[in-house]
């Protein structure tokens, strides 16, 4: 199952944008630590769901790969933060449907890099 979940080996180890990520991550968590209420209840989830996200898209377009399980963490970690921020009710089907999208979007980003316009 790991070789389904990833693009290739390369995407399981360290890379310096995952160490910015991690990097940008700790500030907010070191302000929100030093003034507690200075961000909403499950912003942190928020900004760290995006962080993951964005790691393994600037990975995709520098054709180190992606990590899906990253992929999942981040989006499950978006989505806590966004029902905790905004008071959301989201359902189990809608979930699914966006963590599917995202798993589209960085396959097509690859065909992309890869030169293929046509599927």
């Amino acid at each position: 199952m790991n070789k389904n979940m990833n693009s290739n080996d390369l995407g399981d180890k360290p890379t310096v944008y995952g160490a910015i990520g991690l990097a940008i991550f700790l500030i907010f968590f070191g302000v929100s630590y030093l003034i507690p209420d200075i961000f909403p209840e499950g912003f942190l989830f928020i900004v760290a769901g995006i962080i993951i996200l964005l790691v393994n898209i600037v990975k995709t377009l520098k054709n180190i790969g992606y990590d899906g399980l990253e992929i999942l963490f981040g989006i499950a970690f978006l989505v806590s933060g966004l029902n905790k921020v905004l008071k959301l009710d989201i359902g189990f089907i809608p979930v699914v449907i966006i963590i599917l999208a995202v798993f589209y979007l960085f396959k097509s980003i690859k065909k992309l890099k890869s030169g293929q316009v046509f599927n």
